[in-house]
């Protein structure tokens, strides 16, 4: 099978399940570019990661690989790539694997009385979205994990965030205590400007500041004004 070697990850070109244009992107070295460019910078000593949408474990391999990183747990709403997320982290990270763990379910708040959501599955993963699409290969029910009580738990001090205009609904009403920083992929084509102006008053009302120099097009940082204080 193809391997493309990408910042020092490998990734497998399988099209069993990648569609022409994911390979594409793969082969040209552009997979999650903007969010690898800034991850090392980003990352402080003993960092706790949260990861929320895995893809195709790409991220996590890059985090669990930094030895700053104390913990790392991935997020996955999509069933077909639980395995290839698994296979991908353990090819590339070798003793590191012990420190990084993966979950099979959809991070949301408010939903308590609901054991799953429809997630709706696309030919190119990374347009897979809880939210309604017409050209969905298929849906699937997906257990619901409390954002709240995951965070409670585990402590994040770095959660980093792709999936595919579901952020607006996920962070409305986060409890971010001990979160120093939000590492994030906004999507206005589905949130629209007023959706983006949202986003951004939810982070500021919690004292997390736009940081620019961490920031590149739509990947956006958001950093605790009180980040640094011990």
């Amino acid at each position: 099978m193809e391997t493309v070697e990408h910042c020092g990850v490998k990734l497998k070109i399988d099209p069993s399940y990648m569609s022409e244009t994911m390979m594409k992107v793969i082969r040209e070295k552009r997979y999650e570019l903007q969010e690898a460019r800034q991850l090392q910078r980003i990352i402080q000593d003993g960092e706790v990661v949260l990861e929320i949408g895995a893809g195709i474990g790409f991220m996590a391999s890059l985090i669990a690989n930094n030895p700053l990183v104390k913990k790392v747990v991935s997020y996955e709403a999509n069933s077909a790539l639980i395995p290839i997320i698994r296979d991908t982290v353990k090819a590339n990270v070798g003793e590191n694997f012990a420190k990084w763990n993966l979950q099979h379910a959809v991070l949301a708040t408010g939903y308590r009385d609901q054991p799953a959501m429809d997630f709706y599955v696309h030919k190119d993963f990374w347009a897979s979205s809880l939210s309604p699409i017409a050209d969905a290969i298929r849906v699937e029910k997906v257990a619901i994990d409390s954002f709240n009580d995951v965070i409670t738990n585990l402590r994040p001090t770095l959660i980093v965030c792709d999936i595919e205009g579901g952020e607006l609904n996920l962070f409305k009403n986060a409890d971010l205590t001990g979160v120093k920083k939000v590492y994030l992929e906004v999507h206005q084509k589905i949130l629209g400007r007023r959706g983006m102006r949202a986003l951004f008053e939810i982070f500021h009302s919690r004292d997390f500041s736009y940081d620019p120099h961490h920031s590149e097009g739509s990947v956006v940082l958001f950093s605790h004004v009180d980040r640094d204080k011990k």
